[in-house]
């Protein structure tokens, strides 16, 4: 049985997937986002925002369109460095092996992970381009250019909340097949991931 599963983030999440050999487009840009957008902290009930502030990852949505948010001690301008760190994924994302920043140009950039999971005794590295649009310094929106799933587009935002800096991820995804064993092995990446950015975030603030 093939398993895929998706990064959004890089920042897309880690992604499983096997590449078509055609060349990616240069710097494609999402035409489309999901329909929900960026919430400000203020817009989140009082449990919300007392388990952001005490570590939590809040984590929402099913079959393929999810909201991850994370609050973290440190500032936007950190939130944003780690975001777009292209080329250093590999060493603080979970299940990724390497990034590499292919292209530049403006507010666009076009970027190249290798995704390893493992599924015991079963090891699987895979290759996917992704396509961001950075708006410094509060949202990075970014699809899949190289890919065989059906679909993988979002965005990530960035708010700041005093000393501390809450990011929320929002993305739409869509296999080819396996759609329940993928969306589980999403959503428990997700998590894992928003707590690794949480992680780097304090790790380069200093905290």
């Amino acid at each position: 049985m093939r398993f895929q599963l998706s990064h959004s983030l890089a920042i897309v999440l880690p992604l499983l997937l096997t590449l078509p050999n055609a060349s990616p487009n240069r710097l494609a840009l999402p035409t489309t986002q999901p329909a929900i957008q960026g919430i400000q902290i203020a817009a989140l009930t009082s449990q919300e925002q007392a388990a952001l502030r005490q570590g939590q990852v809040l984590l929402s949505g099913q079959d393929g369109s999810y909201t991850a948010r994370v609050m973290a001690n440190g500032s936007v301008d950190t939130a944003w460095t780690v975001l777009t760190d292209y080329d250093n994924f590999a060493n603080f994302l979970p299940g990724v092996e390497s990034s590499q920043l292919l292209e530049s140009s403006g507010s666009q950039r076009q970027f190249e992970q290798v995704n390893v999971i493992r599924i015991f005794p079963i090891t699987h590295r895979e290759r996917t381009v992704i396509s961001a649009s950075e708006t410094y310094p509060s949202k990075i929106a970014f699809s899949q250019v190289q890919g065989d799933l059906r679909k993988l587009q979002g965005a990530w935002y960035i708010t700041g909340a005093g000393s501390q800096v809450m990011i929320t991820h929002q993305v739409v995804v869509e296999p080819v097949s396996n759609r329940g064993i993928f969306f589980g092995l999403y959503k428990d990446n997700l998590q894992k991931t928003m707590a690794a950015l949480k992680q780097e975030i304090e790790r380069r603030s200093g905290g």
